[in-house]
């Protein structure tokens, strides 16, 4: 099998190449012969990943964060290629859920020899992926926000997301939605955020969906009700940490298809990378990507 470092040089403060150099040292001592591959532009990861793998087998080493590896998910679906995380990004969160550790070195060491796991994807409409969550509305918004903040490099990423909460926060919007699970329950009016789940953390580990696992073939989803700028306060830390479901706001739903659409175009953002739609159609691919998880052994 061929092994293959995918580096996304801008990741963790433009520090991927070094990652990349640092892995790759790691595979030699034990005789594992790699190549280190970087992107030159947003969307090259996917063009390189189809490439890679088109004729033979590869372990795809990932560098680079969950925006990085939702290039390489949508180069690998149908194929027999495998991919290892490395975490070297801004906010670094389906890696949580997938494995115990977030040293890099302890990932490429315990990857050596360990099987990848069969995990489920979510497919979205015009043929778009997404590894980790899909969010829309404030949580969106958040994402988008993070940019204003991203060139502030004395910051963490969990610094700058924190930031991006408050900034959003102050601006109380709402958005106008239905929202249809498995063409069965449906909400229909004003809400704060929708959340389509297959990890189970994002914004550098806020838990949306406290339940929800990648290999599971189920999607997760976290809908909230319209809030006033005082409910947000009240609710947003309790959301942070999973611990929201105690709000009546707060709709938590299992399903394997989810519609979210609107007359006006709401922000959604797709494992990091935000846009604007007024339609999101969403179901789960049971095991459709080998990865390797990385978990203390039991």
């Amino acid at each position: 099998m061929r092994h293959i470092i995918l580096v996304n040089p801008v990741s963790g403060r433009h520090s991927g190449l070094k990652h990349g150099i640092i892995i790759q040292k790691l595979l030699n001592k034990y005789n594992i012969n790699s190549s280190i591959i970087t992107s030159k532009y947003p969307g090259h990861l996917t063009k390189i990943t189809q490439d890679v793998t088109k004729n033979e087998k590869c372990r795809l080493y990932v560098v680079g964060g969950d925006g990085s590896l939702n290039e390489v998910i949508c180069g690998i679906i149908g194929r027999d290629s495998e991919i290892v995380v490395i975490p070297c990004g801004t906010g670094n969160d389906f890696i949580k859920s997938i494995s115990d550790y977030m040293s890099l070195r302890k990932i490429v060491t315990l990857s050596i020899g360990r099987k990848s796991i069969k995990t489920d994807i979510i497919k979205l409409n015009n043929n778009r992926y997404c590894v980790n969550i899909l969010n829309s509305g404030f949580d969106a918004m958040v994402a988008q926000n993070v940019d204003k903040f991203r060139k502030l490099n004395f910051l963490s990423g969990k610094m700058k997301y924190n930031l991006s909460i408050f900034y959003t926060l102050m601006r109380n919007k709402n958005y106008n939605l239905k929202i249809r699970l498995d063409n069965d329950i449906v909400y229909k009016g004003k809400f704060t955020l929708s959340v389509i789940a297959n990890g189970k953390y994002y914004g550098g580990g806020v838990k949306p969906c406290p339940d929800a696992k990648c290999n599971d073939g189920i999607i997760d989803t976290c809908i909230v009700d319209a809030t006033s700028i005082f409910q947000k306060i009240r609710f947003l830390p309790s959301y942070k940490k999973g611990e929201h479901l105690k709000y009546k706001q707060a709709h938590i739903k299992k399903a394997k298809k989810v519609l979210i659409v609107s007359n006006n175009k709401f922000p959604v953002s797709i494992d990091g990378e935000v846009l604007y739609t007024n339609r999101i159609s969403a179901e789960i691919l049971k095991e459709a990507v080998n990865i390797v998880h990385i978990r203390k052994e039991t």
